[in-house]
Protein backbone atom coordinates (compact mmCIF):
# COMPACT_ATOMS: atom_id res chain seq x y z
CA UNK A 1 0.00 0.00 0.00
CA UNK A 2 2.79 2.38 0.50
CA UNK A 3 4.73 1.71 -1.97
CA UNK A 4 1.39 2.17 -4.61
CA UNK A 5 1.15 5.50 -2.68
CA UNK A 6 4.46 6.94 -2.98
CA UNK A 7 4.61 5.75 -6.78
CA UNK A 8 1.06 7.73 -7.25
CA UNK A 9 2.90 10.70 -5.57
CA UNK A 10 6.04 10.46 -7.57
CA UNK A 11 3.58 10.87 -11.27
CA UNK A 12 1.77 13.17 -9.50
CA UNK A 13 4.64 15.47 -9.26
CA UNK A 14 6.26 14.46 -12.46
CA UNK A 15 2.90 15.35 -14.23
CA UNK A 16 2.53 19.25 -12.18
CA UNK A 17 6.17 19.65 -13.09
CA UNK A 18 5.66 18.86 -16.86
CA UNK A 19 2.38 21.02 -16.76
CA UNK A 20 4.60 23.97 -15.07
CA UNK A 21 7.24 23.81 -17.38
CA UNK A 22 4.93 23.72 -19.92
CA UNK A 23 3.28 27.06 -18.68
CA UNK A 24 6.70 28.60 -18.41
CA UNK A 25 7.68 28.00 -22.44
CA UNK A 26 4.44 29.62 -22.79
CA UNK A 27 1.68 29.38 -25.29
CA UNK A 28 2.92 27.99 -28.84
CA UNK A 29 2.70 30.58 -32.03
CA UNK A 30 -0.92 29.41 -33.50
CA UNK A 31 -2.46 29.97 -29.82
CA UNK A 32 -0.89 33.62 -30.13
CA UNK A 33 -2.04 34.12 -33.78
CA UNK A 34 -5.58 32.79 -33.00
CA UNK A 35 -5.66 35.55 -30.18
CA UNK A 36 -4.91 37.96 -33.14
CA UNK A 37 -6.33 36.84 -36.17
CA UNK A 38 -9.67 38.50 -36.76
CA UNK A 39 -10.01 40.95 -34.01
CA UNK A 40 -9.64 44.44 -33.25
CA UNK A 41 -7.38 45.83 -30.98
CA UNK A 42 -6.69 48.89 -29.12
CA UNK A 43 -3.40 49.37 -28.54
CA UNK A 44 -1.71 51.86 -26.56
CA UNK A 45 1.56 53.19 -25.93
CA UNK A 46 3.62 56.35 -25.14
CA UNK A 47 7.05 57.37 -26.88
CA UNK A 48 8.95 60.14 -24.72
CA UNK A 49 9.02 61.43 -21.49
CA UNK A 50 6.17 61.75 -19.00
CA UNK A 51 6.11 65.80 -19.76
CA UNK A 52 6.47 66.10 -23.85
CA UNK A 53 5.91 62.61 -24.95
CA UNK A 54 3.57 61.06 -27.14
CA UNK A 55 1.02 59.11 -26.19
CA UNK A 56 -0.67 56.84 -29.30
CA UNK A 57 -3.82 55.41 -29.51
CA UNK A 58 -4.56 52.56 -32.21
CA UNK A 59 -7.11 50.46 -33.54
CA UNK A 60 -6.02 47.77 -35.15
CA UNK A 61 -8.29 45.49 -37.32
CA UNK A 62 -5.77 42.05 -37.68
CA UNK A 63 -7.91 40.10 -40.76
CA UNK A 64 -7.88 36.56 -40.94
CA UNK A 65 -5.99 37.01 -44.29
CA UNK A 66 -3.12 38.25 -43.00
CA UNK A 67 -4.07 41.85 -43.66
CA UNK A 68 -4.19 44.42 -41.10
CA UNK A 69 -5.71 47.96 -41.47
CA UNK A 70 -4.80 51.33 -38.46
CA UNK A 71 -6.77 54.18 -37.19
CA UNK A 72 -3.98 55.30 -35.33
CA UNK A 73 -3.89 59.06 -33.06
CA UNK A 74 -1.09 60.39 -31.90
CA UNK A 75 -1.24 63.19 -29.05
CA UNK A 76 1.51 65.52 -27.32
CA UNK A 77 1.72 68.37 -25.44
CA UNK A 78 3.80 71.11 -26.29
CA UNK A 79 6.30 73.69 -24.42
CA UNK A 80 3.16 76.21 -24.95
CA UNK A 81 0.52 73.72 -23.27
CA UNK A 82 -0.73 73.63 -26.46
CA UNK A 83 -2.38 69.86 -27.62
CA UNK A 84 -1.23 68.56 -30.88
CA UNK A 85 -3.23 66.18 -32.52
CA UNK A 86 -2.61 63.93 -35.56
CA UNK A 87 -4.38 61.02 -36.95
CA UNK A 88 -2.98 58.22 -39.87
CA UNK A 89 -4.04 54.78 -41.26
CA UNK A 90 -1.92 52.49 -42.26
CA UNK A 91 -2.49 48.57 -43.73
CA UNK A 92 -0.07 45.66 -44.45
CA UNK A 93 0.34 42.77 -43.72
CA UNK A 94 1.61 40.20 -40.49
CA UNK A 95 2.03 37.25 -39.04
CA UNK A 96 3.16 35.97 -35.63
CA UNK A 97 6.63 34.15 -35.83
CA UNK A 98 9.24 33.15 -33.55
CA UNK A 99 13.13 35.13 -34.03
CA UNK A 100 15.95 33.59 -32.09
CA UNK A 101 14.35 32.22 -29.62
CA UNK A 102 11.56 35.23 -29.20
CA UNK A 103 7.96 35.01 -30.36
CA UNK A 104 7.39 38.35 -31.89
CA UNK A 105 4.75 40.16 -34.35
CA UNK A 106 6.22 40.79 -38.02
CA UNK A 107 4.14 43.26 -40.03
CA UNK A 108 5.04 45.22 -43.33
CA UNK A 109 3.18 48.06 -44.17
CA UNK A 110 2.19 48.97 -47.30
CA UNK A 111 4.63 51.42 -47.38
CA UNK A 112 7.35 48.76 -47.61
CA UNK A 113 8.55 49.54 -43.84
CA UNK A 114 9.09 46.43 -42.30
CA UNK A 115 8.86 46.16 -38.46
CA UNK A 116 8.15 43.93 -35.82
CA UNK A 117 7.82 43.87 -31.98
CA UNK A 118 8.45 40.87 -29.15
CA UNK A 119 5.26 39.43 -27.76
CA UNK A 120 4.93 38.79 -24.04
CA UNK A 121 2.37 36.80 -22.09
CA UNK A 122 2.13 37.16 -18.39
CA UNK A 123 1.13 33.90 -16.55
CA UNK A 124 -2.50 35.62 -15.92
CA UNK A 125 -2.42 35.29 -20.06
CA UNK A 126 -2.40 38.85 -19.97
CA UNK A 127 -0.44 39.83 -23.47
CA UNK A 128 1.57 43.14 -24.37
CA UNK A 129 3.99 44.13 -26.60
CA UNK A 130 8.13 45.37 -26.49
CA UNK A 131 9.02 45.55 -23.67
CA UNK A 132 5.62 45.30 -21.72
CA UNK A 133 4.75 49.17 -22.43
CA UNK A 134 2.99 48.47 -25.24
CA UNK A 135 -0.92 47.46 -24.37
CA UNK A 136 -3.31 45.33 -26.61
CA UNK A 137 -6.67 45.15 -25.65
CA UNK A 138 -9.46 43.03 -27.40
CA UNK A 139 -12.26 44.95 -28.72
CA UNK A 140 -14.40 42.90 -30.93
CA UNK A 141 -14.66 41.22 -34.42
CA UNK A 142 -11.92 43.02 -37.15
CA UNK A 143 -13.92 45.14 -39.49
CA UNK A 144 -11.80 43.81 -42.98
CA UNK A 145 -12.60 44.34 -46.28
CA UNK A 146 -14.01 40.71 -48.21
Amino acid sequence: MRTVLCIALAALLVSFSTIASLAAQGPPEATVRDFFNGQQMLVTYREGGPLYGTFFTLQVHFCRTGRYITFGESRRHTVLDNEQVSRFTDEGTWEVTTIRGQMVLRYLSISGQPNMVAINIAPNGRVTLGDGSITVIRQGVAQCPR
